[in-house]
């Protein structure tokens, strides 16, 4: 993402009417998620779709998620259509997980883990607002970060470690909480065409940080 240089000594403030923009198509964003992981239990049923084609979503969400920033420029409806297809798909995805965290833990633990992610994500944007730092540096660190949680995550689901599960969602936890710091200060940035970009990748970071504190919740359950 292209950011201009800011006096490291000054608060930065992102620009009020893009991050309006970014939250109202991040408020869309999560009411298709929503809808997507409320009709997910229906489609298994209805299509009786084999365990595999989980990795297929996953798959498609991956390269609609990195190739973002392409398609958001494309004209509508098409760049509309890929956005409601990829927040249904993370809704669809993330079925599962609610499913298995509520036979273990009940509706409570995905309460905590929904709390939790509202509160560090405020706490990310406030600090990211009210800051004196250019967080524009992170961005390289945060990518390789997050490409090591994406494989280390796919060899943990094949030969599964409850250690291993701790320690990769408690990173994912700090590194998606600092992607959302990152994603607000950024907005500051982006172009006035930009809102639907900056709110599906300001989503992204959100729906991964809370997929990550009900990972980390569910691993100290089963502890």
């Amino acid at each position: 993402m292209k950011h201009t240089m800011t006096n490291p000594m000054a608060p930065t403030a992102p620009n009020s009417d893009m991050l309006t923009k970014a939250l109202g198509y991040f408020g869309l964003a999560f009411l298709i998620a929503a809808f997507g992981a409320y009709a997910a239990p229906f489609l298994f049923d209805r299509l009786n779709l084999p365990s595999g084609f989980q990795w297929v979503i996953y798959i498609t969400v991956l390269a609609l998620s990195w190739f973002s920033h392409k398609w958001v420029q494309m004209p509508r409806p098409i760049n509309f259509m890929l956005f409601t297809l990829l927040a249904f798909l993370l809704g669809f995805m993330v079925y599962p997980l609610l499913a298995y965290a509520a036979a273990i833990g009940g509706t409570e633990i995905i309460m905590r883990a929904f709390i939790g992610t509202a509160l560090m994500s405020f706490a990310a944007g406030v600090y990211a607002k009210t800051t004196h730092r250019d967080l524009s540096g992170m961005g390289g660190f945060l990518f390789m970060a997050i490409i090591g949680l994406i494989i280390v995550s796919i060899i943990n689901a094949f030969w599964f470690n409850g250690v291993v599960e701790l320690i990769v969602s408690g990173a994912g936890i700090l590194i998606f909480s600092a992607l959302i710091a990152y994603e607000i200060q950024a907005i500051a940035d982006y172009e006035e065409d930009r809102g639907m970009e900056a709110g599906i990748m300001l989503f992204i970071a959100i729906f991964n940080l809370f997929t990550s504190a009900l990972r980390f919740l569910i691993a100290l359950q089963s502890d």
